[in-house]
């Protein structure tokens, strides 16, 4: 098969795999007749996919585990390839019968485990994680199909032991790291008599706006021009990054909350593995704003982990998602894969005959996608008759690469 092969597997009009589409959903369906037919097309509801409906029905839990800033906690651990920010749900499926019972065992208290991610090498552990809070779950023919949303960053006490208890499940003791409240940089510093006139302290970019007179009075005292020190303001940082997000994703989409869209960022712009670990790192969302928005000057390609052959450009990356064009998604066997969809792909061939069973998307059937070059295995093409679009792209995170080709100098 080439890259233009169509092949399929059509579903009878209205019937979707796993899921439907809800008559009460935010978004607006258009319905337009294809010429010469008379089938209908509707737009793909894209909180779909957040629902992981391919899963089947679980059950809710009850509870909510939140720990204090700093707090030393011993949880159970499970291992991905996968990276997941604050904010981000995780599904999982356990198919060995020690694994569910060390796992039930272990979050019988709190539905609360650690993951794990792999480090720049992929070959240990990276010192940093997420705490994982299990909202849903379902045993079912001796299969445990759960969903968790990740909660707090934490990271790997220094010196205490990673306990195997069996396969990829660890036992670990982490250290809690709760996001600090974004602050000025002036507002412990400003002159006593322009806080009679005006405390500065503003928490949105209209406000900062506004408040510029005041800003300038201050900063006479300090010997770096004013530009300097608006890059360590959250209100200034945040206006700039969604002005320049809009050129690729729509603006309805990017979060409003300064905290939110560094996570957002780093689940939905396609970054190196080596830079999303640096921002995991990061303390604050100052910090990780200013280090995405030196990220987002690097004009990037999307190729083969193993030849290098391109396989899409940024431009081509759209949502699929309502959490944006990069999720976590499971297959039966229990593998997760970090998917980014895109409309436009190349140098690929399709394996294999299209399948409707435990579509990530409902109502698209799926074929597997190789490099052409090397055969690797890179994800998925879409496609459906019933919907819109009509055909797009999965690529798995494991089966590509970022390559930087320019890097273009930040504007002040």
């Amino acid at each position: 098969m080439s890259d233009s092969d169509d092949n399929a597997n059509n579903l009878p009009d209205g019937q979707m795999e796993n899921g439907h589409i809800s008559v009460d959903s935010q978004f607006n369906f258009s319905r337009e007749r294809q010429p010469g037919t008379n089938q209908a097309s509707d737009q793909f509801d894209i909180d779909l996919p957040t629902s992981h409906r391919y899963l089947g029905k679980l059950d809710n839990v009850t509870g909510y585990t939140f720990y204090d800033d700093g707090e030393i906690a011993t949880l159970a651990a499970i291992q991905t390839n996968t990276l997941v920010f604050p904010g981000f749900t995780l599904p999982l499926v356990l198919n060995n019968d020690l694994e569910i019972n060390m796992l039930q065992r272990h979050t019988s208290k709190k539905n609360a485990f650690v993951l794990l991610t792999p480090d720049k090498t992929f070959k240990g552990f990276f010192t940093y994680g997420v705490i994982m809070e299990i909202f849903e779950t379902h045993l079912r023919n001796s299969v445990l199909y759960l969903k968790a949303r990740s909660r707090q960053r934490c990271r790997l006490v220094p010196g205490k032991e990673i306990k195997t208890l069996i396969g990829e499940l660890y036992q670990v003791t982490v250290e809690v790291k709760l996001e600090p409240p974004p602050t000025s940089p002036l507002c412990n510093t400003q002159l006593n008599s322009l806080k009679i006139r005006k405390l500065f302290n503003c928490t949105e970019y209209r406000e900062f706006y506004k408040y510029r007179k005041f800003r300038l009075f201050h900063l006479s005292q300090f010997p770096l021009a004013s530009w300097v020190y608006d890059k360590h303001e959250i209100c200034f940082l945040h206006h700039k990054l969604v002005n320049a997000l809009s050129n690729y994703y729509l603006i309805e989409f990017i979060p409003e909350d300064p905290v939110q869209l560094s996570y957002w960022f780093v689940q939905n712009f396609q970054l190196r593995h080596e830079e999303r670990l640096r921002i995991m790192v990061l303390r604050t969302a100052v910090e990780r704003l200013r280090l995405e928005l030196k990220y987002l000057n690097m004009k990037r390609l999307i190729c083969c982990a193993k030849c290098d052959a391109e396989i899409a450009q940024h431009t081509n990356v759209f949502p699929m998602s309502k959490d944006g064009v990069q999720s976590n998604y499971c297959n039966p066997e229990g593998y997760v894969f970090e998917t980014v969809t895109v409309s436009k792909a190349t140098n690929f061939t399709l394996f294999g005959s299209p399948s409707a069973q435990f579509s990530w998307f409902p109502g698209y059937s799926w074929t597997i996608m190789h490099c052409k070059m090397c055969s690797s295995h890179l994800g998925w093409k879409f496609s459906s008759v019933n919907l819109k679009p009509a055909v797009f792209y999965g690529l798995a995170k494991s089966g590509f690469d970022i390559k930087i080709v320019k890097e273009e100098p930040e504007p002040l």
